[in-house]
């Protein structure tokens, strides 16, 4: 939550046109690999926001239900677009991982 305060701060500030949780993951990413914080640190926050990971996705099922044009071709544009999105994201994180663990050694 400190990160996600100065964060804040910082967009504020700066009126950056990125959100302060982009600029909290960044200033956290950074005091991991100056060795500011360890990993260990941050474990008990990430497995108990990882094991609510469910409830960002339940408002999405009744707008599915709801707009009928969402089976059609823009739906599989969408699809497309999601998949992507989550391959690129599941990349990144696999990279900033192992730049992670790399620097544990």
């Amino acid at each position: 939550m400190a990160f996600y305060g100065i964060g804040e701060i910082i967009a504020r500030l700066t009126h950056a046109p990125l959100p302060a949780s982009v600029i909290s993951l960044a200033l956290i990413l950074i005091a991991l690999h100056r060795r500011w914080i360890k990993p260990a640190q941050l474990r008990d926050g990430a497995h108990g926001l990882l094991g609510r990971m469910l409830l960002f996705f339940v408002p999405a099922v009744p707008v599915l239900i709801e707009h009928r044009e969402f089976a059609g071709l823009l739906g599989v544009r969408l699809l497309l677009v999601v998949a992507i999105g989550t391959v690129l994201v599941m990349a990144v994180t696999g990279a900033v991982v192992q730049m992670v663990a790399g620097a544990d050694d």
